[in-house]
């Protein structure tokens, strides 16, 4: 077998530089990391009524990330909070951090569940409502009749108030 090698030469007035024409020898200033988009906006975005596109406009956001941030908010009723966005599947801290200045909360804009009307199913189907407690709530109702307040609710979950703390808010008795 029989090699054969090609050399290439480069001219001496070329061997020092880079792709972009910067001289290797010098230290050239480092160009400035902005951690915006094409398409970035410096607006708040309020959570509760923010489409796709709103929170794809925020940085480290893309089209997969801000349909989730969707759907979560959907299927709650609503964030009563901005760290809520936080605890969307797939939202990596360093990016919520950054995110989360440019976020506000409209609580009003929330969708509360009837706990004395809604079903097994739509109790279950809450992110925050396991099916022991969507259980639980519909057990309560058909032995004792409708809940008086939303503080019943307490008694039926053997969690923590953590728990009975973030479900409260997407509860009503109306």
């Amino acid at each position: 077998m029989i090699a054969v090698y090609y050399y290439i030469t480069i001219p001496e007035s070329n061997q020092h530089k880079h792709y972009a024409g910067i001289n290797a020898r010098t230290s050239p200033a480092p160009l400035p990391v902005t951690p915006e988009k094409p398409g970035y906006i410096r607006e708040m975005i309020e959570i509760n009524s923010a489409d796709i596109a709103a929170f794809e406009s925020l940085y480290g956001i893309g089209n997969k990330l801000a349909a989730r941030i969707v759907n979560f908010r959907d299927k709650l009723g609503g964030f009563y909070a901005i760290n809520q966005v936080g605890e969307t599947y797939g939202v990596p801290d360093s990016v919520f951090q950054k995110i989360k200045s440019r976020l506000q909360v409209d609580k009003g804009l929330i969708r509360k569940m009837n706990i004395n009307t809604a079903s097994y199913n739509e109790l279950n189907m809450h992110p925050y409502i396991n099916n022991k407690t969507a259980f639980n709530i519909v057990k309560h109702r058909k032995e004792k009749g409708n809940f008086l307040n939303t503080d019943e609710i307490k008694m039926l979950v053997a969690a923590t108030g953590d728990f009975y703390e973030k479900i409260v808010p997407y509860l009503t008795i109306e």
